[in-house]
């Protein structure tokens, strides 16, 4: 291709795997990648100039990590001048003084609002020139059918949810190549964003706008709900004797060697425990230990589910009067 200069990604702040490819570009200065395998150069970013709305965890650790890969971040735009600044000034971009000078600079929006606001946003970016533009938000809950009347702006909604923990806002774009995201939209919206993820090295998955909801419950009990269950145990062995300090140590090795086994073997194989040998008598006193408050019922409703999954790991066993256990108070 005439007119192309080379060069190599030398920056090894965060690992992008783009940083393995060398990045060329024309005379109009537009992005190109071609790959170690000397493949022909393909056109990257040139029509995707994303302006970021919201400079808190989400939109700083996204602007970094595009920035850092050579994506087309053209800069910020926020509820305050303060936290604009030091997004643009962290990423090398430009902040804003309004929304409309962040539209007019590119093509594509990411809004990295909290949940509350991104309608609010979308009122305001829909009374402004977004045709042929594409506005994503990054909401876990959210659909993307909160840009309703997106079709009459012309532009392409989608809604993008990247499973990570955003932990600080200056050091989580190191590790977020390792996210795995899902997305749902329009489905030109879908055509442009997913193989843009997909060169940095992301696994991107799919989803119906209907499911959105339950997609980000699931994330809520794997995560959330998580950390409520060990606050469980640590009160009960405190009711022990046990100090808050004491007790945490004393589960440690426990619960990261059950995620361990879960994560690497299924739930079926890492199920161990009273519920899984069918020991009766044990689950018996557990639940009259722990009559009349809060933990029975969580270990009563968590106890359905262990005998589902032994049944499962074991066929060839009779859970049934484990089964009559857990359900006696309950019914």
């Amino acid at each position: 291709m005439s007119g192309i200069r080379e060069e190599t990604a030398s920056d090894d702040s965060v690992h992008h795997p783009m940083k393995e490819e060398r990045l060329c570009h024309d005379k109009d200065g537009y992005a190109f990648v071609r790959g170690t395998d000397h493949s022909p150069c393909k056109k990257r970013g040139e029509y995707m100039k994303i302006g970021i709305i919201g400079a808190g965890k989400v939109g700083t650790t996204l602007g970094k990590y595009l920035k850092e890969a050579g994506a087309g971040i053209t800069g910020y735009y926020s509820r305050t001048k303060e936290s604009a600044d030091e997004a643009a000034t962290f990423t090398r971009t430009t902040s804003y003084e309004t929304l409309q000078e962040l539209v007019e600079a590119g093509d594509t929006v990411f809004v990295t609002t909290p949940d509350d606001a991104i309608e609010g946003v979308w009122q305001q970016l829909r009374q402004l020139d977004i045709q042929k533009n594409i506005i994503c938000h990054f909401s876990g809950s959210l659909s993307s059918y909160v840009f309703s009347g997106i079709e009459e702006s012309d532009a392409y909604g989608i809604s993008i949810h990247p499973m990570y923990a955003f932990s600080d806002k200056f050091t989580s774009y190191r590790e977020f190549h390792t996210a795995y995201l899902t997305m749902e939209g329009d489905s030109y919206a879908l055509e442009q964003m997913k193989p843009f993820w997909e060169k940095l090295g992301h696994t991107v998955l799919t989803l119906r706008a209907e499911d959105k909801i339950k997609y980000h419950a699931a994330a809520a009990l794997a995560s959330n709900a998580m950390v409520g269950l060990f606050q469980t145990s640590l009160e009960l062995l405190e009711e022990c004797g046990f100090d808050r300090e004491i007790s945490r140590h004393l589960l440690t090795p426990l619960v990261q060697g059950n995620v361990e086994a879960m994560l690497k073997k299924g739930c079926e194989a890492a199920l161990t425990g009273p519920v899984e040998r069918g020991d009766e008598k044990t689950v018996q006193k557990h639940l009259q230990a722990l009559q009349g408050g809060g933990a029975e019922e969580i270990y009563r409703s968590l106890g359905e589910k262990l005998v589902s999954l032994a049944m499962s790991k074991n066929p060839d066993r009779d859970y049934s009067q484990m089964q009559e256990l857990f359900r006696k108070e309950s019914d």
